[in-house]
């Protein structure tokens, strides 16, 4: 089999077009979140798609699978790793065990707004947290949210970590994100999305995610009455790629897809800034009874100890952001 170049390859495309020849086939890309078709996820994944094909049109097919088609977010970025998947779009959470360091954006009460996760993010700290991800055989290519996290329940209103004792929650795959909630006094239940048929079967008490998500997945429908804004935790989403796959790209076509990450990201954070507070109305409507000022002071009181376990760069990254955003 003769190996093509992909610089050659587009001239020969160009050419065949030319001269009424048959093109060669487009390079398939496979985009795998575990979102439905309306999440920011799969949104977000969808506006990379159009900025590719519009900069580089008929060069690569670029296939969105979403609903956890291919598998988990720990499981695609398995694959990512192996280059048999070449992108994604995934919450952080689950990169942690990729990328340790990518925990300092997940403490608790680190973040109090928007503004300031992009002060973060956009900057230095977010650039270099970004880099980190080639050592794990990945390309960290633009950040974009998920949004603050909130806790929801079947059982009571929660006003403060008490009222949390004992309740099974679901969380990421992230020890992080057990060692939050394990402090708060519940029983967290680490379980990969999505998780519908779980909380309608009881076998979980709640869940924690942004508004954008409990809204897409109608939450409310799955038994969850109560929802309470923790805020607890700033979730980022990050489009990554394989590394694999990047370093066979012409370096002209590299730049079109971290520029079309980043365009994709941008239209991704609007998306959830602009819609949230709608999202929120539209599940009080729907008889969620929403908790607006829980006993914050106690939440963070309880999660203080977190920080606790931080050491090397993961502490010097977290001291970092506490100076940038203070």
């Amino acid at each position: 089999m003769t190996f093509i170049p992909r610089t050659l390859s587009g001239l020969i495309c160009a050419a065949s077009l030319a001269f009424g020849l048959p093109a060669l086939a487009a390079e398939k890309v496979n985009i795998g979140v575990v979102t439905g078709p309306t999440f920011v996820h799969t949104l977000a994944a969808n506006k990379f798609k159009e900025a590719v094909d519009k900069a580089l049109p008929g060069k690569y097919d670029i296939v969105v699978h979403h609903s956890a088609a291919l598998g988990s977010e720990t499981q695609v970025l398995q694959q990512l790793q192996l280059g048999t998947v070449q992108m994604s779009v995934c919450t952080t959470g689950p990169v942690e065990a990729f990328v340790p360091e990518i925990k300092a954006l997940e403490m608790p009460f680190l973040f109090s707004s928007y503004e300031a996760t992009d002060k973060v993010l956009d900057g230095p700290i977010g650039q270099d947290l970004l880099k980190r991800f080639d050592k794990a055989g990945l390309v960290g290519m633009h950040f974009l949210d998920n949004g603050f996290r909130n806790v929801t329940n079947s059982k009571q209103a929660v006003k403060g970590p008490d009222d949390l004792k004992g309740m099974k929650i679901r969380t990421m795959e992230s020890p992080t994100h057990l060692a939050i909630w394990r402090a708060i006094g519940a029983n967290p239940t680490p379980m990969a999305w999505p998780i519908t048929t779980q909380l309608q079967q009881g076998v979980l008490d709640g869940q924690e995610n942004p508004v954008s998500v409990i809204s897409a997945a109608k939450l409310n429908e799955a038994g969850q009455k109560y929802l309470t804004m923790t805020r607890h935790v700033y979730s980022a989403l990050v489009f990554v790629a394989s590394k694999a796959f990047m370093d066979t790209l012409p370096a002209a076509d590299r730049k079109v897809f971290m520029d079309a990450a980043a365009t994709a990201s941008m239209a991704g954070r609007r998306f959830v800034r602009d819609n949230e507070a709608s999202q929120l109305a539209a599940l009080k409507a729907a008889g969620m009874q929403v908790v607006d000022n829980p006993d914050l002071a106690a939440f963070r009181a309880k999660t203080e100890p977190v920080y606790a376990s931080l050491t090397g760069d993961t502490k010097k990254i977290v001291d970092e952001i506490r100076k940038t955003v203070k």
